[in-house]
C-alpha cells in the first residue's frame, strides 16, 4: 500500500512573513536615503548602493507574495504545492546582485578612464555611517530568524544584509583612506580610491550570490540528497521510532522542485507482529520530525504486511 502525507502549514510561515515585512520596511527607508545621497554626490559606490536598494525593494515585495504561496494546499496544477517558487525567486535575487556588481565594475572603470571627481568626504562619511547601523541591525535580525525558522527565503535575505554591511564597512575604509590621502598631499590619488575599491569589492560580492545561484539550480532539479542529509534524517527516524530497527526499512530521500521527498518502505519481520495502526503512528512521528527540521517536505510510505 502506498500512502502520501502532505506537510501542513505551520506558524513559521507567519513568522517568516513578519520578518520579511520588517526587512522590506528597512529596505524602503534605505532606498530613499540612498537616492537622496546619490543626487548629492558623484560617488560610484553610493550609486551602486542606491540601485541595490531599489532592486531589493521590488524583490522584497515579490518575496512576501511567494512566502504566502507556501501556505496554499496542493492542487491539480501544483501537486507538490507552491514551495518550488522559493528556489526560483532565490535564483532571481542572486542574479540581480551579480548584475548590480557587474554594472558597478563597468561604471567604475569608466570613471577611472574619464578621470574621477574629487571626493566629498563629509557627505560620504555621513551616508556610510548611518547606513551601516541599519544594515548591521537587519543582518543580525534576519540571520537569527533564518536560523530559527530554517527558511531559505530568509537565508537569502540575511545574505543580502550581510553583504550590505560588509559593503558599508568597505566604504568607510575607502573614504578614510581617501581622506588621509587628500590631507597628506596626495589629493590626485584620493579621487581614485572610490572607483578602485568599488571594482574590487564588486568582484568579491559576486562570490556568495554565485554559490547560492548554483545551489538553487541543484534544488530545482530532481536528485538525491547529499549523504550527510540522508544519514541525518534516517538517524532521527530510527532514534524516535524503534519499529524501524525491528523491521527491514528502506529510505528513499530526494529533492524535487525544492521540496524534500521522503519515502519509507517497510517490510514486516516474520517473527514480529505489525499492524497498520502502528505503521500510521510511526509515519505521523516521521512527519512531525520532517516538519520541525525541513519545512518544505513530502512524506510517503509503502508497507508489506505479508513477509
Amino acid at each position: 500500500m502506498n500512502v502520501q502525507i502532505a506537510c501542513k502549514p505551520t506558524d513559521s510561515y507567519k513568522a517568516e512573513r513578519r520578518t520579511l515585512i520588517i526587512s522590506l520596511t528597512f529596505v524602503l527607508i534605505l532606498m530613499v536615503w540612498g537616492l537622496i545621497f546619490s543626487e548629492l554626490t558623484t560617488s560610484n559606490i553610493i550609486e551602486v548602493d542606491a540601485a541595490a536598494y531599489i532592486i531589493s525593494g521590488i524583490i522584497g515585495l515579490v518575496t512576501i507574495f511567494v512566502s504566502r504561496l507556501q501556505e496554499k494546499p496542493s492542487t491539480e496544477s501544483h501537486p507538490l504545492g507552491y514551495s518550488g517558487f522559493i528556489p526560483i525567486l532565490n535564483m532571481i535575487r542572486n542574479l540581480m546582485i551579480i548584475e548590480i556588481c557587474i554594472d558597478a565594475i563597468g561604471s567604475s572603470i569608466g570613471t577611472i578612464v574619464k578621470g574621477p571627481p574629487p571626493p566629498e568626504h563629509a557627505i560620504l562619511f555621513l551616508y556610510a555611517s548611518v547606513t551601516l547601523l541599519f544594515n548591521l541591525f537587519c543582518a543580525i535580525y534576519t540571520h537569527k530568524a533564518a536560523t530559527r525558522l530554517n527558511s531559505p527565503l530568509l537565508k537569502t535575505d540575511a545574505l543580502e544584509w550581510r553583504l550590505d554591511s560588509i559593503s558599508n564597512i568597505s566604504i568607510l575604509c575607502a573614504f578614510s583612506l581617501a581622506f588621509i590621502l587628500d590631507h597628506t598631499g596626495y589629493a590626485a590619488h584620493a579621487a581614485y580610491v572610490d572607483p578602485v575599491v568599488c571594482i574590487f569589492f564588486s568582484i568579491y560580492m559576486c562570490i556568495s550570490p554565485s554559490k547560492l545561484f548554483l545551489e538553487n539550480m541543484q534544488i530545482l532539479s530532481v536528485g538525491s540528497v547529499d549523504k550527510k542529509t540522508h544519514s541525518h534524517i534516517v538517524r532521527l527516524f530510527k532514534k524516535e521510532i524503534p519499529m524501524f530497527k525491528i523491521h527491514a526499512t528502506h529510505f528513499t530521500i530526494f529533492y524535487v522542485a525544492g521540496i524534500l521527498w521522503v519515502n519509507i518502505e517497510i517490510h514486516k519481520h516474520k517473527l514480529s507482529d505489525l499492524k497498520e495502526e502502528d505503521i500510521f503512528e510511526a509515519t505521523q512521528k516521521c512527519q512531525a520530525i520532517l516538519n520541525q527540521n525541513y519545512p518544505n517536505n513530502r512524506l510517503s510510505y509503502t508497507y508489506h504486511l505479508e513477509a
